[in-house]
């Protein structure tokens, strides 16, 4: 790995962590990721060494609300699906500049490659009216949940 520029092999170490802790969880299923562990590299942070896409999560009252960062990507580049309670964002950040034998990067920053990146929902969502809409480098996503997940909503009233 000693002819790797320093992107590249970031890059390298962010797809072997989470091929590492999706294969742990294909092993150990009840063993769900918690958001601040995947979100805690040990590493300069950047769009791949996370594997993939900074995201919001939102729970409301009916759905649960994504947005994902996929700057520099068309719609084409990436995907969106739902396995089990799990988002699976997967896609591909493409580079589109042209390689010189003239000069020398004196700071690079931008991160290309392949990403997977598992986030576990909070609760059950109806896939069938799932919605989603890219603009402007953003993917938000509407999940909204099923009846079963709205119905274990318990409202505790404090004395």
């Amino acid at each position: 790995m000693a002819s790797l520029k320093p992107t590249e092999w970031r890059q390298r170490l962010g797809r072997l962590r989470e091929d590492l802790a999706n294969t742990v969880d294909q092993w150990l299923p009840e063993r769900a990721r918690s958001t601040e562990e995947m979100e805690s590299p040990p590493w300069p942070d950047s769009f791949m060494t996370q594997g993939g896409p900074k995201l919001d999560v939102e729970e409301t009252e009916h759905d649960i609300r994504v947005r994902a960062e996929l700057p520099g990507m068309n719609k084409e580049d990436f995907s969106a699906e739902i396995t089990g309670n799990r988002l699976v964002l997967r896609g591909e950040k493409k580079c589109s500049r042209e390689e010189t034998k003239e000069g020398a990067y004196y700071y690079a920053e931008c991160s290309y490659g392949s990403f997977v990146r598992t986030v576990p929902l909070p609760c059950e969502v109806n896939t069938d009216e799932a919605e989603g809409e890219y603009k402007n480098g953003v993917l938000k996503l509407r999940l909204p949940k099923t009846e079963e997940a709205k119905a274990k909503r318990v409202n505790v009233e404090v004395s």
